[in-house]
């Protein structure tokens, strides 16, 4: 064969892989994407969560994407999900705190949460976890905390009406600090007057959390909004 028509068919067979590659690029990226939308936090289970990061890191270094810009985009997401500390702005009294935040597990009742361990600590029990102030308030001050408790075999409506049995007040719709049914109770009008707030959010498997916060009048600006801005941190990562 003519060398020259050899060079220009060489050339012309290169271009035609280079686009297909460039396009199955472009195809696998998008699935990729598709992919690791599907399987975000909250909605599917934690072991799904890491299967998709690796498949996606494997993918991307297969075919020459992990060392591009959307290559690093897309493992910058991955890692944030559940990254061991993220930044986060509480709107204390009118301004911006910035602090930051740790990630604590709690896989036995099947969720994550972000801790400003700063100030706060969580403790784990059988039936509940805890987080408390990391410091015991001096004795003066009523206690500080929120209980995280899951139904398992309670759905959202028993648990509501369980706890307005119990109580004797009435839920009601709120999307602050998350989407949840809430309730209020205040014991009086002093600085130290107590304060219980409780959230029931369903669990994804037709039980239900509930947020029990409790602190005083003068912290609700405080103690109030800090334990609220964690509750935004609450993620439904429960392992099969």
């Amino acid at each position: 064969m003519d060398k020259n028509k050899f060079d220009d068919m060489l050339e012309a067979k290169l271009k035609q892989e280079y686009e297909i590659n460039e396009l199955e690029k472009e195809k696998t990226w998008k699935a990729i994407e598709d992919q690791l939308d599907f399987v975000k936090p909250k909605k599917k289970k934690s072991r799904w969560i890491g299967f998709a990061a690796t498949v996606a890191a494997a993918v991307l270094l297969a075919i020459g994407l992990l060392n591009t810009t959307p290559g690093y985009a897309l493992v910058d997401k991955v890692k944030e999900w559940f990254a061991p500390e993220k930044e986060v702005e509480i709107p204390i009294e009118g301004t911006e705190e910035e602090g930051t935040a740790s990630l604590n597990d709690s896989f036995e009742h099947g969720y994550v949460i972000y801790v400003d361990e700063e100030r706060y600590k969580m403790e784990k029990h059988e039936d509940y976890d805890i987080i408390t102030t990391k410091e015991p308030l001096p004795e003066q001050y009523p206690e500080v905390f929120m209980k995280i408790i899951r139904k398992k075999e309670q759905s959202v409506e028993e648990t509501i009406s369980q706890l307005e049995a119990e109580h004797g007040f009435t839920f009601e719709q709120t999307d602050y600090p998350i989407d949840s049914q809430t309730a209020r109770t205040l014991d009086g009008n002093n600085w130290d007057s107590v304060i219980n707030r409780y959230y029931v959010i369903p669990d994804e498997d037709g039980g239900s959390y509930i947020f029990h916060q409790r602190y005083f009048l003068e912290a609700e600006e405080g103690h109030g909004v800090r334990l609220s801005e964690m509750m935004k941190n609450f993620e439904i990562v429960e392992e099969e």
